[in-house]
């Protein structure tokens, strides 16, 4: 038998995500090239891996057998991988950290300018992702320390949490001028600029207002925190946005008024358990939870 390392990288993303289509995004190949890699996997081991309908994507008897052998051998390759680095590269140490894209283009820049002249031997790969791909890259490995909001607890995951955020209503510079706070009642829905359905602040807000989504109240319904800050500072529309969107206040001019009663939740550094802690990550999480607390209080 001679599987490939893409093969196998292939199997677990497919068993991971329950889906050809998410398991191709996440490797960035296409579903037809990730479908050929199984196949020929299948054909060297001479047994199928998945079940296969068209709703749904899971193990086979083989399969589960087989997974937790890949995934122990994929990490064995990893941290062997690592430690060859290491030797070749001496005094110098390594983290991939992965972000969501308002944190990389605000905070990120500066938390790496303090890191550089604390420690100019480091050296750190920051991925802008999406909140679930960072997961995902936790769990296999990909990344060394993952950080956002709404991670979910699950088993081979370390949450820890680094700050706190609540819900606030993002406002034009010109309206609203009172700094007091707004009662979730009194927040117009109609033109309230919204996150996609199953976004987790999204529910949230739903929750908060009561109102069900796609009813029509609302108005535009944008992917991106960075995009519902532009039209509101545009004056196209108000949003409840996290407080971390204050991160990027130097971006856009946007206030950002507090809700009541309040809503109080964690912002997390992920790392995969049973990894060693690494004295890099460590550092890199106690400076940007630094930096990012001093943005959200400059525009609170």
């Amino acid at each position: 038998m001679n599987f490939s390392l893409r093969q196998l990288h292939a199997f677990v993303a497919v068993a991971r995500h329950a889906s050809f289509t998410k398991a191709a995004e996440h490797l960035h190949i296409t579903q037809s090239g990730l479908s050929a890699m199984v196949r020929e996997l299948e054909d060297q081991l001479n047994c199928r891996l998945f079940e296969r309908t068209t709703r749904t994507v899971r193990l086979t008897p083989a399969g589960r057998q087989f997974i937790p052998i890949v995934e122990r051998t994929l990490r064995d390759l990893d941290a062997a991988a690592a430690e060859m680095a290491s030797l070749e590269r001496p005094g110098r140490y390594r983290a991939r950290i992965g972000v969501t894209p308002l944190i990389a283009c605000s905070v990120i820049p500066e938390v790496l300018r303090r890191l550089r002249r604390e420690a100019p031997q480091a050296d750190i790969d920051v991925a802008d992702l999406d909140r679930a791909l960072i997961q995902g890259q936790v769990e296999s490995g990909e990344l060394d320390a993952g950080f956002g909001a709404f991670f979910n607890r699950v088993s081979g995951i370390r949450r820890r949490a680094l700050f706190q955020w609540h819900p606030m209503l993002a406002v034009a510079p010109g309206m609203r001028r009172s700094a007091a706070p707004i009662a979730w009642d009194d927040i117009p829905r109609h033109g309230l600029v919204s996150l996609p359905r199953g976004n987790p602040i999204q529910e949230l807000v739903d929750r908060k207002l009561r109102t069900v989504p796609g009813d029509g109240a609302s108005g535009r319904t944008v992917t991106h925190l960075e995009t519902a800050m532009a039209l509101v500072e545009a004056g196209l529309g108000q949003a409840v946005l996290p407080s971390f969107a204050a991160l990027a206040g130097s971006r856009w001019r946007v206030r950002f008024v507090p809700v009541t009663p309040g809503v109080t939740l964690d912002y997390y550094c992920i790392t995969r358990a049973g990894r060693p802690a690494s004295s890099l990550v460590d550092r890199f999480a106690a400076v940007f939870a630094e930096v990012a607390r001093g943005h959200m209080d400059a525009g609170s």
